[in-house]
């Protein structure tokens, strides 16, 4: 068996949009505290999910372009993966980061047979007197992904029906899930009867939001999702498939997983 020899890549973080970043890997803590970076010369392509392998219960990417976040000067032939555990604690170590000084990162890594990727086994930000060491994680500890893969399985043709929520709506059932937030309601139940959509919570409250050309459907969710979705003050629009719910916007893509309820179908 050959001898797998370390590989360094070194980079300097965009300062401008530092805090953009951090904000990204911080909201994809809010589905699993371990998060998967694929990095080309291209894109920047991070997720998070929950559930297991046969059955995801929830998973949020971001697309990003890579010039407008890291100053790569090689040009990557090869993607490079990072895996970030204990993604939350990542989060608040990189507070100590000055952004009026140069944030260089150093990747210790290691290619797989063919060349094409390259496992992350150690990172390293520097900046100023602070130094900041990250031991990355295994492969088995979150499936491995990419974009022709969420291409395919989130391709709006697939779609079964969509329903749209106006901002102030999504609003008002964002603040009614958190009122009535305990252990013992997760649950937010999606009814469409007479062709009108309706978000609620069971003998607590109900919310009419749309009206769409299909009927009888009753699916739930859970809640806690909901703070997961971008909305950046406008309508959010849900399209349905056959086993997940899936929100995008320019540069996200969150789905959700459903338990649907056939009666009176």
């Amino acid at each position: 068996m050959p001898v797998q020899v370390s590989n360094k890549l070194t980079f300097t973080i965009n300062p401008n949009t530092f805090n953009d970043f951090v904000s990204k890997v911080d909201d994809l803590c809010k589905i699993s505290d371990t998060i998967k970076l694929k990095i080309d010369s291209e894109s920047i392509l991070m997720y998070s999910m929950m559930g297991s392998e046969n059955m995801i219960l929830a998973f949020k990417n971001y697309d990003l372009k890579t010039e407008e976040y890291f100053n790569i000067k090689e040009d990557l032939e090869y993607t490079l993966n990072i895996i970030i555990t204990s993604a939350k604690k990542f989060v608040k170590n990189l507070a100590f980061i000055k952004q009026s000084e140069k944030i260089v990162v150093e990747v210790t890594h290691k290619f797989d047979d063919d060349d094409t990727t390259s496992d992350a086994r150690l990172v390293q930000i520097k900046n100023g007197k602070f130094k900041l060491q990250i031991q990355t994680g295994e492969n088995s500890e979150i499936r491995d992904l990419n974009k022709t893969v969420l291409g395919q399985r989130m391709n709006l043709k697939n779609k079964k029906w969509s329903f749209n929520v106006s901002n102030s709506d999504f609003s008002d059932v964002r603040k009614l899930s958190t009122i009535n937030s305990d252990d013992s309601r997760r649950v937010l139940h999606l009814n469409v009867e007479d062709y009108k959509v309706k978000l609620s919570e069971l003998s607590l409250w109900e919310l009419e939001v749309d009206e769409v050309s299909v009927t009888n459907k009753h699916l739930m969710f859970n809640k806690s999702f909901l703070g997961c979705i971008n909305d950046g003050g406008k309508s959010v629009e849900f399209h349905v498939f056959e086993t997940f719910i899936l929100i995008k916007d320019d540069i996200s893509n969150l789905m959700i997983s459903f338990e649907q309820s056939f009666e009176n179908d």
